[in-house]
């Protein structure tokens, strides 16, 4: 027992060993080398001339700021980790290292059609641009699991013509609580031998075979990292099929009513029967339709986003604009709905797909896109029933990528995280020149983009976040809000005080946040006809991702007090980002309105330029910050009234 166990240690010491002195892949013959401050390019002459016999040159200067320089050496004339310990222990030298390879990160698949997939990864093949795909590879980085983080199985439904049951690369759900065919309702849910699916134009659980089914749910979810075929968008996550994508509308409410029901007995019974379905896929329609027409259909649409679920439409196959032709059901306008067009492996619009500024989403790949069909094979197909999956897929990674806590808001609210990751969807899109002006976002679907969304949520920010005043009977004054929006390059938003208030009102009802730059809110207060006693109300401000934020406002009316204005800063000045960027900018808090100066000295005292000088309002302010010298270390000090402030920043 003793000799295994010190084999084990042995074993396990080698390794550990090993992966201590595995040098990771670097470029031949170059080696990275930061000179100390005092020594400029007269050091680095001396440095080259000293290791000559290495072949020690000169490639480029990589940083002057912190003089960072890539040398190159002779590999047959030196030994590379000799020279490069020689180097880091110069007394010219503050750090030197190999110029390692850095590889992106991403996750390819094993499946041996996977360079077939362009849609998920675009490297030029089949004469498509490179890149232009939706950045799978990426964002299965982030994750590619079939799992919330509370552990519901994700499900994506389905509904087209039939599926191949057989095929070995499809992940398929079943429904575990049902014995297949003993014509026996086991489950008690309604549907008899449901333990495939169901087949809507039969009212029967055996499924029926579709080439374009088959097609449709690998691009979807077919399995991944199995070493056969090809990768799903979602390729962990199960698909749920449902035959009833033709024949008449009576056909489509039968389908969808089989996901509602599923979905809803999940909920109902914590997830021990059902089905966690979180999106629903259909590549069918009615051409041409008017919306007004189908009531019906539009309400299903309904229920379904009553419990969270997304409904992935693709439209119509036609050169036509869906906003003045109609189409069902992408020119419907139920906010579960998720309509999308046909995008080429150039990045452009298929010649025969259709469009709608109102209407259409976005759009995804759906041009001679490889994937599962009929009889355990594979092959290609194109059309905006290929694009449909592409979103689906995607959906489905977003609720596998969202945190605990957002899983719980969605299972208490599913209505308003559906609806907040549609518009992810949308405003995470590769913005591209042939969609602008006949989608609502301009682009073409990025995965990694939305993925990142739902990591990073777009919030709202409000400095100060309370407010509360001591004034004057019959005064009037003013403060400003600084209003900054988080995780999102674009944020429009509108602000509203309860009508019954009179005291205090905005300047403007709203406005557009650009990236992190924040925004002011001026609010102006009037205590004319006030009473003495405090007064209370609530600002609400909406942004476009249906987040909301709330300031509580308050107002003290007294007599002789003057007006004080009470934040949760005093000054508060901060310089963001420090170290600065050409994107810098400052921000401070004043507790009440009157003269402020900003100046820039040296660390010697000496003043460099003033930044502003004047009258402003009590509350938060912002303005760029741009110092126009050398790198170096700087003081900005704000003066106002008694009170004086500084701080330190950082110029690279």
């Amino acid at each position: 027992m003793r000799r295994i166990l010190l084999i084990c240690l042995l074993l396990l010491s080698a390794r550990i060993a090993s992966s201590q002195t595995d040098e990771p892949a670097r470029e031949a013959g170059q080696i990275l080398v930061q000179l100390k401050p005092q020594h400029q390019e007269q050091s680095l002459e001396a440095l080259l001339e000293q290791f000559s016999s290495a072949g020690l040159s000169l490639e480029r200067q990589l940083s002057r700021r912190m003089n960072i320089w890539l040398l190159g050496f002779d590999e047959s004339a030196a030994e590379a980790s000799a020279l490069l310990r020689k180097l880091q222990q110069h007394p010219y030298v503050s750090l030197a290292q190999f110029n390692h390879l850095v590889q992106e990160r991403e996750v390819i698949p094993d499946d041996p059609s996977f360079p077939n997939q362009w849609a998920l990864k675009n490297t030029g093949q089949m004469g498509g641009s490179p890149g232009a795909d939706i950045k799978a590879t990426e964002a299965w980085e982030i994750t590619s699991s079939g799992l919330t983080a509370l552990g519901d199985t994700l499900v994506v439904a389905m509904i087209d013509g039939g599926i191949d049951l057989g095929h070995s690369d499809l992940k398929l759900w079943k429904n575990r609580l049902e014995i297949p065919y003993n014509n026996t309702d086991d489950d008690e849910n309604g549907y008899i031998d449901d333990y495939n699916g169901w087949n809507a134009y039969a009212n029967t659980g055996n499924l029926q075979q579709s080439d374009h089914g088959t097609h449709v749910a690998g691009i979807a979810t077919a399995k991944g990292n199995n070493g056969i075929g090809v990768t799903g968008v979602a390729f962990n996550t199960y698909l749920m099929p449902i035959a009833g994508s033709g024949s008449n509308e009576a056909v489509a409410v039968t389908a969808y009513d089989y996901v509602f029901e599923m979905r809803k007995r999940y909920d109902e019974t914590n997830g021990a029967a059902g089905a966690f379905v979180v999106v629903t896929n259909s590549s069918f329609g009615i051409d041409a339709g008017n919306p007004a027409n189908y009531p019906l259909w539009g309400a299903i649409y309904d229920s379904l986003g009553s419990v969270g679920i997304l409904n992935v439409a693709s439209t119509a196959n036609r050169a036509w604009d869906v906003d003045a032709v109609g189409d069902i059901p992408t020119a419907m306008t139920n906010e579960s709905i998720v309509a999308v067009t046909n995008s080429t492996n150039t990045d452009d619009l298929n010649n025969q797909a259709a469009w709608g500024h109102i209407s259409i989403d976005f759009a995804a790949p759906g041009s001679n896109i490889y994937s599962t069909r009929q009889g355990d094979t594979y092959g290609y197909k194109t059309g905006t029933s290929m694009s449909s999956p592409q979103a689906s897929g995607a959906i489905a990674l977003m609720y596998a990528a969202a945190d605990e806590n957002t899983i719980a808001q969605y299972k208490a609210d599913p209505v308003l995280i559906s609806s907040k990751f549609k518009r992810y969807l949308i405003a995470s899109v590769d913005s591209l020149p042939d969609f602008e002006g006949i989608t609502v976002s301009g682009g073409r679907l990025n995965l990694l983009n939305a993925l990142q969304m739902v990591v990073n949520p777009p919030a709202l920010q409000a400095n100060p976040s309370e407010i509360s005043f001591a004034m004057e009977p019959n005064s009037t004054t003013s403060v400003d809000v600084l209003l900054t929006s988080l995780n999102t390059e674009q944020n429009p938003y509108t602000l509203s005080i309860p009508d019954t208030i009179h005291w205090v009102y905005a300047e403007v009802p709203g406005g557009l946040l650009l990236g992190s730059n924040p925004g002011t809110i001026t609010l102006n207060f009037n205590t004319t006809g006030l009473g003495i006693g405090s007064h209370m109300t609530t600002m609400r401000v909406s942004d476009s991702f249906l987040n909301e934020l709330l300031v509580n406002i308050e107002i003290k009316v007294e007599e002789g007090v003057g007006t004080r204005f009470s934040s949760n800063t005093s000054h508060s000045l901060k310089a963001i980002p420090n170290p600065l960027n050409d994107n810098s900018y400052l921000t401070y808090s004043l507790a009440q309105a009157g003269e402020v100066n900003l100046q820039i000295f040296n660390l010697n005292g000496q003043l460099l330029t003033p930044l502003f000088n004047g009258y402003v309002n009590a509350g938060t302010h912002t303005l760029p910050l741009h110092i126009a010298r050398n790198a170096g270390i700087y003081l900005i000090r704000l003066t106002s009234g008694d009170k004086t402030e500084v701080i330190r920043v950082i110029q690279p």
